[in-house]
């Protein structure tokens, strides 16, 4: 699975974890990159499981991180913010290009009326013409020709 290197998990991935030996801040980014884990890909699998087993997966990430949090407890506590985080739902955001299609839609759905009404019209106009045609024979056209009286 290759991610994207998205804005959605920006927050999750930049937040603070804590501090290294030498006093480097830590991220989630920073710890995802030193354990060899694609970070946005591995926050799109997170944001895809469930609540617990994300914090779980999460935590032993955390763990395994060398001079990692001090605690299991201080892993526990991190890894339940930076999840709080991560599953955080955005709301739905309507893009641009999706407004001109609705309306492209909309108006497609109005010909298509237009269209259904016409033709129905048009069906209701042979019906009619059928129905006066059967309601008045036509005159026999049939002409014997007579004897011709020179013979």
């Amino acid at each position: 699975m290759t991610a994207t290197l998205s804005k959605d998990f920006d927050e999750f991935l930049f937040a603070a974890v804590g501090e290294d030996a030498s006093g480097m801040p830590l991220t989630v980014l920073t710890v995802f990159a030193r354990l060899g884990v694609d970070p946005w890909e591995e926050a799109a699998d997170l944001a895809h499981l469930p609540l617990e087993p994300a914090m779980q997966r999460l935590a032993s990430r955390l763990e395994a991180m060398p001079n990692g949090p001090a605690t299991a407890a201080d892993t526990v506590t991190i890894a339940t913010r930076l999840i709080g985080l991560l599953h955080r739902r955005p709301k739905p955001k309507v893009h641009l290009s999706e407004a001109p299609l609705r309306e492209k839609v909309i108006k497609q759905s109005k010909r298509i009326n237009v269209a259904f009404y016409y033709l129905a019209g048009l069906i209701l106009l042979l019906v009619a013409q059928w129905a006066m045609a059967t309601q008045h024979p036509r005159a026999s056209t049939d002409i014997t020709l007579a004897a011709d009286p020179r013979k």
